[in-house]
C-alpha cells in the first residue's frame, strides 16, 4: 500500500489484504497462527473481536510487524478494551495522522527493545537476567 491506507485499515480488511498476499490464504493462515479457520473466517467478515495473544499469532505468523496487526485490531475496536492505559496512549499516538515516520520507528523500536529484554529475562538470558 504505502499510502497511508494501512494506518486506518480495520482488522477485517488487514485480514483480508495479508491473506490476499500471493501464497496466503485462510487456510494457511489457520495453520501458522494455531488459531481456528472459523475464527479468523469471523473477524474477516467484521464479526468479533480478537484477544491480544491472536493478534500477535496473527502477526507473527503472518511475518508481519505486532504493531500493524494492533492498530488495525485496534482502529475497529477490537482488541482496545483489553488494554491499559498506557498501551492505549501508545496506540492513539501511533494512529494520530500527521506523526512522522521517525517518531513512529523510535516508538516501535523501543517497544520492541524492551519485549526482547523481557523475553531474554525470561530465558534466563543477556543482561535482563542480571
Amino acid at each position: 500500500m504505502g499510502d497511508g491506507r494501512e494506518l486506518r485499515e480495520s482488522w477485517s480488511e488487514y485480514l483480508r489484504r495479508m491473506t490476499d498476499r500471493p501464497g496466503w490464504s485462510v487456510a494457511k493462515l489457520a495453520r501458522e497462527s494455531k488459531i481456528h479457520r472459523a475464527t479468523i473466517f469471523k473477524w474477516i467478515s467484521g464479526k468479533g473481536g480478537a484477544n491480544m495473544a491472536s493478534v500477535q499469532a496473527i502477526a507473527e505468523a503472518l511475518g508481519d510487524d505486532t504493531g500493524n496487526a494492533l492498530r488495525a485490531a485496534s482502529n475497529s475496536g477490537a482488541i482496545e478494551e483489553d488494554f491499559d492505559e498506557d498501551l492505549r496512549t501508545i496506540i492513539r499516538r501511533l494512529k494520530t495522522p500527521g506523526i512522522s515516520d521517525a517518531e513512529r520507528t523510535a516508538i516501535r523500536g523501543t517497544l520492541k527493545y524492551l519485549a526482547d529484554l523481557a523475553d531474554q529475562a525470561e530465558r534466563g538470558e543477556g543482561r535482563a537476567a542480571s
